[in-house]
């Protein structure tokens, strides 16, 4: 994880470029520094990842200040605004009571965020997210959400699916 103090500090830097150039310049630096990263991604304004281990799907797009530690994020998935992907939910140890927590071990879990899925402004990810989901507002999800799934809430529910329902077929006489 050394590596990822230099990884981190230059992508800090690089999310602060506004505009056009900005998101081409971060594109280039994300792919050439995630574990795997297309060039027709679109990463916003102060977008940034903590982990170079991280991979990024095709078509992928993150919005504004959104903060991405150790995953995977399937393609054509889209992050709003202020999106936080953290790297498992147990980051800190607490185990010894002696120790400080910041200097106890600390453990980091991939996340995986499925394809073609929209996660809503401000939503905290700590736990997988299946294919075909939708991630309400606000919403922070502890526990995984399976594919084709909406989810709301603190903690996140699901509440529905996205694979419509079909009416039957009625006969009309």
């Amino acid at each position: 994880m050394r590596r990822d103090v230099w990884f981190e500090s230059h992508g800090q830097a690089l999310s602060l470029v506004p505009g056009k150039i900005g998101s081409f310049i971060r594109n280039a630096y994300w792919h050439l520094t995630l574990q795997t990263c297309p060039l027709h991604c679109s990463f916003s304004f102060g977008t940034e990842f903590t982990h170079s281990q991280s991979e990024v799907g095709q078509r992928v797009y993150t919005g504004s200040h959104c903060v991405i530690g150790l995953c995977n994020i399937g393609d054509d998935t889209m992050l709003a605004d202020h999106v936080h992907i953290l790297s498992g939910k147990c980051q800190h140890g607490t185990s010894d009571p002696t120790v400080r927590f910041q200097d106890q071990p600390q453990v980091f879990t991939r996340i995986q965020v499925g394809r073609n899925c929209w996660l809503g402004t401000n939503t905290v990810v700590m736990a997988d997210i299946g294919d075909d989901c939708v991630i309400g507002a606000g919403s922070v999800v502890t526990r995984p959400v399976s594919d084709n799934s909406v989810a709301v809430g603190n903690p996140a529910r699901i509440i529905r699916t996205t694979v419509p329902t079909r009416p039957p077929n009625f006969v009309s006489s």
